[in-house]
């Protein structure tokens, strides 16, 4: 399935703004990432782990930064309601070709500014086929060189789980 003009349009804006790039990044030691489920899909155990939890809130989630990003000039008011515009596309535009496309190079892009400790809440199944953690964020982490020493032994365990084909990879919380 080709990419869809919306799609197209919002990987365009990222590769011609690296001001913007350069926004999509937690403070150092504040990235957590997240895939799969646990008792629910985890952002949403996550959004409750934070209410609930002092040490929880400092650490930041994507959509977290996608939402503070405003945009001038542009069709959408933030970067997150563009990448979740993309996800809302109907048929004939699967989720997997284009708002997998999307959340790739978003995530990319704030593993890649990772600097620290990152944490991680993983939950299962987590294929390179259906989750953004394992498809691109494994691969941009490990060759992140800002990235702290026990994130990166943290990251080995997942890079041998998902080179092995094997979902059920689930750590639960990991604080960085």
């Amino acid at each position: 399935m080709p990419l869809l003009q919306p799609t197209k349009d919002l990987l365009g804006f990222l590769h011609r703004n690296p001001a913007i790039r350069t926004q999509i990044k937690a403070a150092p030691n504040k990235t957590l990432l997240y895939a799969g489920s646990v008792i629910k899909p985890a952002w949403k155990d996550i959004i409750d782990m934070k209410a609930a939890n002092p040490e929880m809130r400092d650490k930041v989630i994507l959509p977290d930064v996608l939402e503070r990003i405003l945009l001038t000039g542009q069709p959408f008011p933030n970067l997150l309601a563009w990448v979740k515009s993309i996800d809302a596309l109907s048929p004939p535009a699967p989720w997997k070709d284009n708002g997998f496309i999307a959340w790739r190079a978003v995530s990319g892009i704030f593993a890649a500014n990772a600097v620290g400790a990152v944490s991680f809440y993983v939950g299962s199944p987590v294929s390179k086929a259906t989750k953004v953690f394992a498809a691109t964020e494994v691969s941009v982490l490990l060759k992140n060189p800002n990235i702290d020493h026990v994130t990166r032994d943290v990251l080995g365990y997942y890079d041998r789980c998902i080179k092995s084909g094997n979902p059920n990879i689930s750590f639960g919380l990991i604080h960085g």
